[in-house]
């Protein structure tokens, strides 16, 4: 293959197109093409990069191992272009354009309506797109530039990310409505029910570890789980306890059906943290977006909602 492969990026965006709609014909309609001049083109990417890139079959177009591997660079490429469009705009004096906003699950949950909702009325024209991940993957997307603001768990210090803290989180013994009678446990207490747990490396799994072998506690683990959803899933149904922030699991504890008792003896902190590029640390977008979602979390722990 040609070392020096520039594709137009029109082309890669009608090879996404197709493995998106897994068919040449409702991707020419959604590109509003010709069908057979959108496979030339798909032809002439094949041919430079002399692999093929899409199977037919009775199901429908289907990428092979090549066109996996081009689809996820595609992806890469254009969150890149749209940063690097923001980037170059973002020394306006006109507060607008596109800001990606990385969010944890959980605290995407109350977070970001409201951060949604702010950012409308303040700046209307700056769009804003939310990517969900758990701390490690966004610490990647903002090291690759793909995201510009963030909103993690204790992010690992580094010389290309400036960290604000939002709040510290205690830990709490997460259990079905009704299970747990203490108003705190102790962390050897927590440790010894059948806790549902993610994997290493999970930055909660991480943190949790390391407190154990600290205080020489042995974690009744009976089985993982590398999704909140899941966790928080299985612990409703009775199916074991876990270890999470109060933050993590309002909506169900204001529901009824979890109880986040606090862990004591000792209490686990674990910081929520906002992040930008140090590098994107002086582009005004950027810093009212970081701005609100202070403010947001400062409003949420006045009221109550987050503790």
């Amino acid at each position: 293959m040609n070392g020096d492969w520039q594709p137009e990026l029109r082309a890669l965006r009608y090879f996404v197109c197709i493995a998106e709609e897994k068919s040449f014909t409702r991707a020419a309609n959604r590109l509003r093409i010709a069908q057979p001049a959108l496979s030339r083109q798909i032809k002439r990417m094949e041919e430079d990069l002399k692999v093929p890139l899409f199977t037919r079959s009775v199901r429908g177009t289907e990428l092979t191992e090549a066109g996996e591997i081009l689809l996820r660079r595609a992806y890469l490429i254009f969150n890149q272009v749209q940063q690097t469009h923001h980037d170059v705009t973002i020394h306006s004096t006109h507060l607008g354009g596109v800001v990606s906003v990385g969010m944890p699950p959980t605290p995407g949950e109350f977070i970001v309506p409201r951060l949604l909702e702010r950012s409308a009325e303040l700046y209307p024209d700056i769009e804003l797109r939310f990517h969900e991940g758990f701390s490690a993957d966004l610490e990647q997307k903002m090291a690759n530039n793909e995201i510009g603001v963030a909103v993690m768990h204790e992010p690992t210090p580094r010389d290309d990310i400036q960290i604000k803290e939002l709040l510290v989180e205690h830990l709490c013994l997460i259990g079905k409505q009704g299970t747990l009678t203490k108003p705190d446990y102790s962390f050897a207490e927590a440790a010894s029910y059948p806790l549902v747990m993610p994997s290493r490396p999970n930055f909660l799994r991480i943190l949790v570890d390391s407190y154990a072998e600290e205080y020489d506690v042995s974690l009744n683990i009976v089985t993982r789980s590398d999704g909140i959803g899941h966790t928080k899933s299985l612990v409703r149904y009775g199916q074991g306890f876990t270890i999470l922030t109060y933050g993590a699991v309002i909506s169900d504890v204001q529901n009824g059906l979890l109880q986040a008792v606090p862990i004591k003896d000792p209490e686990i902190t674990w910081k929520l943290c906002v992040a930008m590029r140090t590098d994107q640390g002086r582009k005004k977008t950027l810093s009212v977006i970081e701005s609100l979602i202070q403010d947001i979390v400062r409003d949420l722990v006045a009221d109550g909602v987050w503790r």
